[in-house]
């Protein structure tokens, strides 16, 4: 079969050889080898070097080095290095900054040799060093860069935000503009009208799939691990591929190579715990631990998070008269581990092991007894004061990644390196519940016992290999070139009764890609970026091409104009499965031909006024989705709880829907940079349609992440030894269903047969949301140690924010009861590190 849409740049069947794109990659990185190769121009000498922390000697990528007095300039790669081709002049200042580090200039002169390889060292502190300039400041928590919709953030600086017990790193993603975390209970980023599924995840070149602890109140992401955060709210280049959102590109600390520190910490939740150091001459090594001691000591932090999280799904209403008694045992802990060695096997290499291994576990026990059980549709009681319903629930989720990275210099302008990478993401779920009655049999069927089980089982594997390549060779073009291969494995099981399959799927991938990129610096004024990406996806058999497209123009010296235009495709799915009764439990499936692959394609354009002290950065955009993906499951209900446990024949029906969508918003933020107080103030104005055939009745409806107005405030306020911290957020209420109507029919065997009337999909909404944090540390120091106490206050208004509306249709009328979110839960930390 013969197949071509422009619209997706998608073919199947022969008109794209993905054979011939591989080939035409290794020509092209034979011939750009060969530029790379190429010496400076007679008389002129390129500066290279190396960026890096001067206490730990770490690597610190996307530093930025400018040629002050010109726009000529580099940023250092993964790695820390960098180069700048053919300098316009014979003596030069560099300026160099890199996000949470005090801003230096140098001054070289290429004409010597020693010059023409540096290694800069950043300091967090406010020195003073021969021929270096320091300009005195407070680190910032994030900077946006000069590309479209990136932004950088400062690990260290995020322990300042006020927090849960945890310094938690993409919940303080949810404070910028076009990021939204939709609820108190999530960590996800819904970036621009997108889902958190579509966000690419990486960490030390391992892609993620799952991101959160404890249901989604915490990231899975120790800040003690992480050295480096880039975020790409869209229109990110053709390096990157996969998924049809954003991309979040977090590098790990490599630890200390000049000696030997550790430290750790405890709030009352969890405790952490980090040690790193030098492995001889060659090399260093980090190790960070982090558990919660949740299964040992219950704090009341804890009960009242685990309430938040555990009693919406429970079943159990608080207001039931017919339960006389309750009792439920919840066992749950969470632990992450991140591991990295790192070393230089010559001058110019660098190989690096990573590993990351996050888990949570969950066992809940619950007994109901009592006299009276009341059943839907049923007008008298089945009396019964020996009746018992026990449930039994476990629940267990998390990553297991692994990474290897062989990079160097293979001469001063051309840098290669090559990953390999194991991805684990594993759920299981599993829940049984026995009834046991004294009651007799009678006409109305009811019964002494009776036992259900349900299984759900989901694991995703994903194995990778990329070949990188960032060549230099002439100035004012930025080359990256590079060519992957990932094999992707997924199954899930939905079973009753360990013998009934709900839905069962297994499937197997195999995915290669190849890209091409230049970032040109055309004038002093304009920088161009282009890009294309190929991807073949041997599950349907089609090939993908993907061109993507920049640019930024300075029209003055503090005002910038710019805009990204991309192609995005995406081949692994997180199903979402919604229902009005029982809330949702989201799994991760293939694309095949049954479950469209995922397109984008993004529109930005923007600008960014910004001097010393101050920015303001303005992006408008638009995106185009195709291959929207939602799961229902649809049953019917039956007229008491006794029939469902009894009848093993009847399952829920199944059913997956595709459809199209669109996002649209502006996207505002106002960040003052410098000085003691610091901070920012972010709007977001959007719209998330979708339109599924056969959903609400073939009409478009709003996502149920769909927010039109979002505020973020944020303050941050450094005195001597303390911080002080305050986060304000604002949001248009969440969209949900209703159920409007309920009724019954008389069968033919005189049962009832109840059918609900739902309302049209998210036509209403909560009310809107707003919440206010603060934060107070003080930090000590000793001639060992530096310490850290703190305290942290969510929601200080005590604002009764409402999570979703629940409906019982086990009463006659409905009940309707508003589920909140979070009340005021304050929280102390203590940290302790070596110097």
């Amino acid at each position: 079969m013969r197949y071509h849409r422009w619209g997706k740049l998608k073919v199947r069947g022969g008109n794209f050889s993905y054979s011939a794109a591989l080939i035409l990659a290794a020509l092209f990185l034979c011939a750009t080898a060969e530029l790379g190769a190429q010496g400076p121009a007679r008389g002129r000498f390129d500066i290279t070097g190396y960026v890096r922390d001067e206490e730990s000697d770490e690597a610190l990528p996307y530093a930025n080095i400018i040629i002050v007095g010109t726009s000529q300039g580099a940023a250092t790669n993964q790695d820390g290095y960098f180069v700048i081709v053919n300098p316009p002049a014979d003596t030069c200042r560099l300026r160099i900054t890199y996000v949470g580090y005090a801003t230096r200039e140098i001054l070289v002169d290429p004409r010597r040799a020693s010059d023409r390889r540096q290694t800069i060292l950043m300091r967090r502190q406010t020195i003073e060093m021969e021929g270096l300039t320091v300009e005195s400041e407070v680190p910032p928590i994030m900077e946006v860069v000069g590309e479209p919709g990136q932004i950088a953030i400062s690990p260290a600086e995020i322990a300042v935000l006020p927090n849960m017990g945890e310094v938690d790193l993409f919940r303080s993603f949810q404070l910028m503009p076009g990021i939204s975390g939709v609820s108190d209970g999530s960590s996800g980023l819904y970036v621009r009208g997108g889902t958190p599924d579509q966000n690419l995840i990486l960490f030390d070149g391992m892609t993620i799939y799952h991101v959160d602890h404890f249901f989604g109140l915490f990231s899975a992401f120790n800040a003690d691990a992480v050295k480096d955060i880039r975020v790409y709210k869209g229109g990110f280049p053709a390096e990157f591929g996969g998924r049809i959102s954003s991309v979040v590109n977090m590098t790990g600390k490599s630890g200390d190579a000049s000696g030997i520190n550790y430290g750790g910490g405890i709030n009352l939740l969890s405790g952490h715990g980090m040690v790193e150091g030098p492995l001889g001459n060659a090399g260093s090594f980090l190790v960070t631990i982090r558990r919660s001691y949740t299964d040992v000591i219950r704090s009341g932090l804890y009960s009242k998070l685990f309430d938040f999280v555990s009693s919406p799904g429970s079943g159990i209403s608080a207001e039931n008269p017919f339960v006389s008694t309750g009792t439920e045992e919840p066992d749950f802990y969470f632990y992450d581990l991140n591991g990295k060695v790192t070393f230089n096997p010559r001058a110019n290499d660098v190989l690096s092991l990573s590993i990351y291994n996050g888990r949570d576990n969950l066992g809940q026990a619950n007994l109901l007894a009592g006299e009276d059980f009341a059943w839907q549709g049923e007008e008298r009681l089945l009396e019964d004061d020996q009746a018992t319903l026990n449930t039994l629930k476990r629940t267990r989720w998390g990553n297991l990644g692994l990474s290897a990275k062989y990079s160097g210099k293979i001469n001063d302008r051309y840098y290669a390196s090559l990953l390999v990478s194991h991805t684990r993401y594993f759920s299981d779920y599993s829940l049984a519940r026995d009834f046991q009655s004294n009651s007799a049999a009678d006409s109305l069927a009811y019964f002494r016992s009776a036992a259900s089980a349900v299984s759900e089982d989901n694991e995703l594997t994903d194995f990778t290999v990329q070949f990188d390549n960032e060549i230099h060779p002439v100035s004012g073009h930025d080359l990256k070139v590079g060519a992957g291969f990932s094999k992707l494995d997924a199954h899930y099981y939905s079973i009753l009764n360990d013998t009934t399959d709900l839905l069962r799927r297994e499937s197997s991938a195999n995915l290669g890609s190849a890209y091409l990129q230049d970032r040109w610096h055309v004038t002093n004024d304009l920088d161009l970026t282009f890009g294309l990406r190929g991807t073949y996806y041997d599950k349907t058999a089609e090939s993908f091409v993907e061109p993507r497209a920049s640019a930024v123009f300075s029209l003055t010296d503090y005002l910038r104009l710019k805009g990204a235009w991309g192609r995005y495709h995406q081949f692994v799915n997180r199903i979402t499965n919604e229902d009005v009764l029982e809330g949702s439990r989201d799994f991760w499936l293939l694309a095949d031909e049954d479950n469209e692959t995922g397109f984008a394609e993004h529109w930005i354009a923007g600008l960014s006024l910004e001097n010393t002290d101050w920015l303001l950065d303005v992006e408008g955009y638009y995106k185009d989705l195709e291959g929207v993906v939602e799961y229902t499951r649809r049953a019917s209900y039956n007229r008491n709880l006794l029939e469902e446990l009894r009848d093993e024949e009847v399952a829920p029906g199944t059913a997956f829907f595709q459809g199209t969508g669109f996002s649209k918003g502006i996207d505002i933020l106002f960040q003052k940079k410098r000085g003691k107080f610091t901070g920012w103030i972010g709007y977001s104005l959007s719209r998330v349609r979708y339109d599924v055939p056969g959903l609400n009745g073939g009409k478009p409806y709003p996502a149920t992440h769909d927010r039109t107005h979002e505020v973020n405030v944020v303050a941050k306020l450094s005195l001597k030894h303390w911080d002080f911290a305050a986060t304000w957020v604002f949001a248009t209420g969440k969209a949900y269903s209703a159920p409007e109507s309920q009724y019954y029919l008389q069968l033919l065997n005189n049962e009832h047969q109840g059918y609900i009337h739902v309302s049209d999909r998210n036509a209403h909404r909560l009310s809107d949301y707003h919440r206010l944090d603060l934060s107070v540390s003080r930090n000590f120091t000793s001639a060992a140690f530096d310490y850290t106490i703190g305290l942290s206050v969510f929601n200080v208004y005590d604002r009764n924010n409402f999570w979703f509306r629940q409906f019982n249709l086990d009463t006659v009328p409905v009940s309707i009861s508003d589920v909140s979110m979070l009340s005021l839960t304050p929280t102390i930390y203590f940290k302790i590190y070596s110097r």
